[in-house]
């Protein structure tokens, strides 16, 4: 059918360019100049265009499925015509599961990524500031020495010594987490958190006279430092706990 339109289309467009060239279609003899010339005619007509060359995709028919064996078992046959009828469901299935297998990997890969919340972690040692807290640095009987120190009118040092004592005995006794750079407001707050209610009473009040030697330079009264010093033994080191 392609060959016979060619055929028509060339006749009728020699016969167009025969007339373009004064020669009578009716002639018996169509020379091959006169088709010659009428093919020029065409090339050389701005109303005709030129030839180009167009590319185009086709899809191309795959190689058939793989038969089985002739003297295959029956199972092997259905196998064989599952895996021909379901190809592209096969193909669906196995894209879906490499897609949420991806998925996963990257949640995870982003998971690791998020940087973790900070924490901190407070280590107990010998020191607090510029305090050994060690217990070997400690007399035996902290609440006896200090009212010795009080007694002989060194109010500050007892209340160092009676400060030493209890952050002594609430980290190494009572495993209580005080970080050598705390102040005494943090170790107030760490002692209230592990605590019972006696010993966190007994540290707020010698904290409380503490910061007041320290840092307002005052001289509290000397009843004040000596019943904490008769308490330190029972708050601390009594065997029976409060």
């Amino acid at each position: 059918m392609r060959s016979l339109a060619k055929a028509c289309l060339f006749a009728t467009l020699c016969v167009t360019a025969a007339g373009a060239q004064g020669v009578d279609p009716n002639a018996d003899v169509l020379t091959p100049a006169a088709v010659q010339a009428a093919v020029d005619t065409l090339r050389h007509d701005p109303n005709l265009g030129h030839d180009k060359s167009i590319r185009s995709l086709h899809w191309v028919a795959g190689e058939k499925p793989p038969q089985p064996p002739k003297d295959a078992p029956p199972w092997i046959v259905s196998l064989f015509q599952f895996l021909s009828q379901s190809a592209s469901l096969v193909i669906w299935v196995a894209g879906a599961i490499g897609f949420a297998v991806a998925a996963i990997w990257a949640y995870r890969l982003l998971k690791t990524r998020r940087s973790a919340p900070r924490v901190t972690t407070v280590q107990s040692g010998s020191r607090v500031q510029d305090l050994d807290i060690d217990p070997n640095s400690l007399p035996a009987d902290v609440g006896a020495a200090a009212l010795r120190l009080l007694e002989a009118g060194r109010t500050r040092e007892a209340l160092s010594l009676l400060y030493r004592g209890s952050l002594s005995r609430v980290v190494h006794r009572f495993a209580v987490a005080v970080g050598e750079s705390f102040t005494e407001g943090e170790a107030l707050r760490a002692v209230g958190q592990r605590l019972d209610q006696p010993r966190v009473q007994y540290f707020a009040a010698l904290v409380a006279l503490w910061q007041r030697v320290v840092y307002a330079a005052e001289t509290p009264a000397a009843e004040s430092v000596a019943l904490l010093c008769r308490d330190f033994e029972p708050i601390f080191d009594a065997a029976q706990g409060l």
